[in-house]
């Protein structure tokens, strides 16, 4: 029987680490560090923070103390500042997650912006761009009446994208992203269509995806109008790409990127996100991202039949052609519930009630990000983050009645003042 370590506390992380323990051949799943939120069957906390890349040495003790068989990086900021590298060189390989090298095709825009380019993957015109001044005039160079794109160059948590409407309002904003993000931007063509996002697994030669399509919902408020978050919703399949084009993606796009990379020395394996969105010439790349959504993972995990700690092994192992995903028929929609005052400051601390009485509506599970438990440790949860719960719904009668579910279960759900959350997740799928 095996022991898996997942690093993390969001609801990515509850979501991956309740689905691996599902695995007939897992005895123990442990989070680190984990919320309270996350004990449950065979899963425990411990109390080493592994998304802090000054934490390695502990978690390589972790893992030799518990003999641990398998360890899965959630987040992308460990990746990217080098966990993974530091837990070989500890002789640590059945690691789950691309190395620091790796990540810089999350990290670093202008190396996955480079990278497709050279191997034409299609994705949208930009221009790269080390100072304000150099932005101003790819603005100029790049705008057109349709308006144009600022991407940040480093790792933002999801929010370094801005979508601008014309030139002028991408002049005006410049300053400001700048100021919040850095002056390393990419100015891209503003592209139209429905997006959707595709999710693979890499043993660093191929890629096997998860052959739903999962849709976003980054911006805050009803209608994708408000600021961008991490992540206010999500749910799959999304009918914008059917599993044929997900396939595509994966055989044409996804798999061609990972072997350009094995190619230069910097070979990926792990979880690979494609931001993508479907445009009147087909699908085109907006990002790549090194890890799962949050909380495009929610709804995926409740989705996915299969063992997912076979899988992650056997990528881990080389052996990607052994996997087989399965999944069940009809679809998941997760809602997340948030603090008021989210993407900005919010209050802490408030007493959360009705999560037991959600997760009594079949098929639904209530995965944690930003709680803890009371002081008293009577078993309730508090408050302690801007996204604090994913409330995930599964029907096999498909997205309609998935998406009730998960509004049935929201309505359990209550903190004093009420939640920020969006009533429109999965709308898309049903117009």
């Amino acid at each position: 029987m095996a022991k898996v370590l997942v690093i993390g506390s969001g609801g990515r992380e509850h979501a991956l680490g309740w689905k691996i323990a599902q695995s007939e051949e897992v005895e123990e799943v442990l989070y680190a560090p984990g919320n309270p939120g996350m004990l449950e069957g065979k899963c425990k906390v411990v109390p080493v923070d592994g998304s802090k890349i000054e934490n390695a040495d502990a978690i390589s003790n972790l893992i030799e103390q518990e003999n641990i068989d398998l360890t899965v990086v959630g987040p992308e900021a460990p990746l990217a500042a080098g966990l993974v590298n530091t837990l070989n060189n500890r002789g640590h390989n059945r690691v789950f997650g691309p190395t620091k090298q790796a990540s810089l095709l999350e990290s670093d825009k202008f190396y996955s912006y480079d990278i497709m380019k050279e191997i034409g993957i299609p994705q949208a015109n930009s221009m790269k761009c080390f100072s304000t001044q150099d932005a101003v005039n790819a603005i100029k160079i790049m705008s057109e009446t349709e308006g144009v794109v600022i991407k940040a160059r480093g790792l933002t948590g999801g929010k370094g994208v801005t979508v601008c409407d014309s030139k002028e309002e991408a002049l005006t904003e410049i300053s400001n992203h700048a100021e919040n993000y850095g002056s390393h931007v990419l100015i891209a063509e503003r592209l139209f269509g429905q997006e959707f996002s595709v999710f693979g697994i890499s043993d660093g030669e191929q890629v096997s995806p998860l052959e739903i399509s999962i849709q976003d919902h980054k911006p805050l408020l009803d209608g994708d109008k408000g600021p961008n978050t991490g992540g206010m919703g999500a749910y799959g399949p999304a009918p914008v790409a059917s599993a044929e084009v997900v396939k595509k993606v994966a055989d044409d796009i996804m798999t061609p990127v990972v072997q350009e990379m094995k190619k230069k020395g910097t070979p990926y394996k792990g979880f690979l996100y494609g931001g993508m969105i479907m445009t009147e010439k087909g699908p085109k790349v907006i990002e790549f991202n090194i890890r799962f959504g949050d909380p495009e993972c929610q709804p995926g995990m409740m989705m996915v039949e299969s063992d997912m700690y076979k899988a992650l092994s056997y990528a881990v192992d080389g052996k990607l052609n052994e996997v087989d995903f399965k999944f069940k028929p009809g679809a998941a929609c997760c809602v997340v519930l948030a603090s008021q005052g989210y993407p900005g400051s919010y209050e802490k601390g408030l007493l959360i009630k009705g999560i037991e009485e959600a997760e009594q509506i079949s098929a639904v599970k209530v995965f944690h990000a930003g709680t803890r438990e009371v002081e008293n440790g009577d078993g309730r949860f508090v408050t302690a983050g801007g996204r604090v719960l994913g409330v995930t719904g599964y029907s096999p009668a498909g997205i309609s009645e998935a998406q009730k579910v998960a509004y049935n279960a929201v309505s359990k759900i209550s903190i004093p003042g009420g939640w920020a959350y969006r009533q429109d997740i999965a709308d898309k799928a049903l117009k």
